[in-house]
């Protein structure tokens, strides 16, 4: 399994990650690197399959480095006439 995207895309923070991330605000941004695997366990001490996998991918917005944001914060920026 891969990422969605990749570097160089440009991308904004869905409805979510702009709560979580941005204050609200709406900004495109450009990814810088990644993906990147990361891993939560629940149970630290127990390295299993019951452990949270996902994507993340550090990004620029505005003038601004946001490190290790979900891939699940992101939406593909698309221009359409």
């Amino acid at each position: 399994m891969e990422g969605e995207y990749k570097v160089g895309d440009l991308i904004y923070l869905n409805d979510f990650g702009r709560l979580v991330l941005d204050s609200n605000r709406l900004r495109i941004g450009i990814i810088i690197a990644g993906p990147l695997r990361m891993v939560y366990s629940y149970f630290p001490q127990n390295v299993d399959e019951d452990d949270f996998i996902f994507w993340c991918y550090d990004i620029i917005i505005g003038g601004d480095l946001i490190t290790t944001v979900p891939e699940d914060f992101l939406e593909l920026f698309t221009y359409e006439e």
